[in-house]
């Protein structure tokens, strides 16, 4: 998505804007845009307390992030130890936050909540656990976020009250929330369709304001947005398990320009 944001900011004139991810989650997009000096600051923010402990640390505690990393072993007692703090109440943040991200890169599909291992817990598989564990480059990778750590605001808010709660003259929004349809099976604090109704209200009230939406392409969201906004489909890659594409849709309120093509993502319009 950062190719698609960048020329949209470009159309509109958003240069000048903070990109602001109010369900963040690996918050590639934003991290893109922030190194390649397209944006200023980005604002990362995501209501499930590990994967804000997992953001938290990287920027406030490098250091001691870091050297988790560094001495990890990638084996299932591991992979049983982090699962077991990852579901802890009462753990330092930096434990939770390297327990969650540990478990992104080691679970199938990189589902934290509810995903095992890859290659399975006796190691049968094709795959074997540390097949998306490069430790040397999640190091590099790692360091670079912490490198922007002064440009990186980090919150846990729940993601209507972060967008009601910025700043929207200066800001602009990625809004990517979990699934409408597949939410239960992939996230741990999915979103009921109360919650989708909700935000789409939001920003109707907002239809002024610089945002950009993406969800999964069902009949039921589409009627949420139909009548006000413009939705675009398209079609992404994704590689967590094979390759696939993966239907979804872009929404931006009405006034918003496009482009006509963009090339990471395969555009339908």
């Amino acid at each position: 998505m950062a190719d698609l944001l960048i020329q949209i900011r470009k159309l509109n004139g958003f240069g000048a804007h903070s990109l602001a991810e109010p369900f963040a989650g690996g918050a590639g997009a934003s991290l893109t845009l922030l190194y390649l000096e397209e944006t200023k600051e980005i604002f990362i923010n995501d209501a499930d307390p590990a994967i804000h402990d997992f953001w938290w640390s990287l920027v406030n505690k490098p250091r001691q992030f870091l050297d988790c990393l560094s001495n990890s072993e990638v084996t299932i007692d591991e992979w049983r130890r982090q699962r077991e703090i990852y579901g802890k109440l009462r753990i330092s943040r930096t434990r939770r936050g390297f327990a969650a991200f540990f478990l992104n890169r080691c679970n199938r599909s990189g589902i934290v909540a509810t995903g095992g291992p890859i290659g399975g817990v006796n190691q049968t598989g094709k795959w074997k656990l540390n097949a998306r564990f490069n430790k040397v480059d999640l190091l590099r990778r790692c360091g670079r976020v912490a490198e922007y750590g002064e440009r990186i605001n980090v919150l846990g808010k729940d993601g209507m009250e972060f967008i009601e709660s910025t700043d929207t003259d200066t800001t602009m929004f990625f809004i990517d929330p979990p699934y409408f349809g597949k939410g239960p099976t992939l996230y741990l604090d999915s979103l009921d369709e109360d919650y989708h109704c909700a935000l789409a209200s939001l920003l109707m009230e907002m239809k002024d304001d610089a945002w950009v939406l993406t969800y999964d392409d069902c009949p039921e969201i589409r009627g949420m947005y139909s009548d006000w906004a413009n939705i675009r489909p398209y079609s992404l890659r994704y590689t967590a398990s094979s390759r696939r594409f993966g239907n979804e849709i872009l929404i931006v309120p009405k006034w918003m320009k496009l482009p006509d093509s963009q090339s990471s993502a395969v555009l339908k319009w």
